[in-house]
């Protein structure tokens, strides 16, 4: 992500992954004929097999959005710059808009910096 000093991530603790949120759990569902599920990022707990229109199950999980799967076609790593004081950042970011589809995000405590170009 940078080459600030890093540390393990607080949102995931280092893991990648992050439970479903409440708010998201009703989007899921199993797309049996193309073999995979209608929301992007979203791993099940086990191995299947599933059915179409299965929905989340308990264990399942998302890519962590604070460790680098918040920015374009990254992944998470489980890693986030240090802040000032030392403690690995749980970001807050002031976001720009720098054209007419681009957005600059700016971290407010360790300056993590990223752009979103949504191409519209």
């Amino acid at each position: 992500m940078t080459d600030k000093p890093m540390g393990v991530c607080p949102a995931c603790e280092g893991t990648t992954r992050k439970p479903v949120p409440e708010s998201s759990r009703r989007y899921i569902k199993h797309n049996a004929r193309w073999g995979h599920w209608g929301i992007s990022g979203y791993l099940p707990p086990g191995p299947g097999p599933y059915k179409q229109d299965q929905g989340w199950e308990e264990g399942g999980t998302f890519a962590c959005s604070n460790c680098g799967g918040q920015t374009m076609f990254s992944k998470a790593t489980g890693q986030v710059p240090l802040r000032p004081d030392g403690t690995p950042c749980l970001h807050e970011y002031t976001v720009r808009k720098t054209g007419a589809c681009v957005h600059d995000f700016d971290c407010n405590h360790c300056g993590f910096h990223y752009v979103i170009d949504s191409g519209d």
